[in-house]
């Protein structure tokens, strides 16, 4: 195939077909299983920064488990989009926050890391303690308090920035963190 020929592939699909393309993707979004790679998938939708994709992304999401061979792809991609978003306008499903609370609080690694990324979007008193609770306890993989502190401060800067000198302060934390929280400004 030459380039031509794959110009007017995504022209097709791109300009002429978006919302067909769209409504297809939307539709896989809510099937998963259909979808043989999902983290070709989640960067496909990244891509097209449409914003469109959050609220299906986040309904799925909110009905998925653990173990859900889906489920970080579409973390990443639902954060992807929301950073993307100028308006951060989107729709909390009823029972998203509790799956991302336990998610944080009662796993490490990965999921825990992309939870609390997305968790930091919800700029609530419910994600503060959530957030604030994951940094009282040590032994996870770094970046996942780093996604809690920035959703702390997106959601009050002026009542965390105490805590953020804190645990920059703190030589029984990660020293990556330490470093991370020194960068911060006051």
């Amino acid at each position: 195939m030459n380039t031509e020929q794959k110009l007017n592939i995504l022209y097709d699909l791109l300009v002429d077909n978006y919302d067909i393309l769209a409504t297809e993707l939307t539709d896989l979004i809510k099937q998963p299983l259909k979808i043989t790679d999902t983290n070709k998938f989640a960067s496909l939708l990244e891509m097209t920064k449409d914003s469109n994709f959050i609220d299906p992304l986040l309904f799925q999401i909110s009905l998925g488990n653990k173990g859900d061979a889906w489920l970080t792809d579409f973390l990443y991609a639902a954060i992807s989009l929301l950073e993307d978003d100028s308006w951060n306008e989107f729709n909390t499903p009823t029972n998203l926050i509790d799956k991302l609370e336990d998610w944080i609080l009662n796993n490490k690694g990965e999921i825990a890391w992309k939870a609390a990324n997305l968790l930091k979007f919800y700029e609530s008193e419910s994600a503060e303690k959530i957030q604030l609770k994951k940094l009282e306890e040590r032994g996870d993989f770094f970046l996942t308090y780093v996604e809690c502190i920035l959703g702390l401060l997106r959601y009050n800067r002026d009542k965390h920035i105490g805590l953020v000198a804190q645990i920059a302060d703190d030589e029984t934390r990660d020293e990556k963190l330490r470093e991370f929280c020194a960068d911060i400004e006051p």
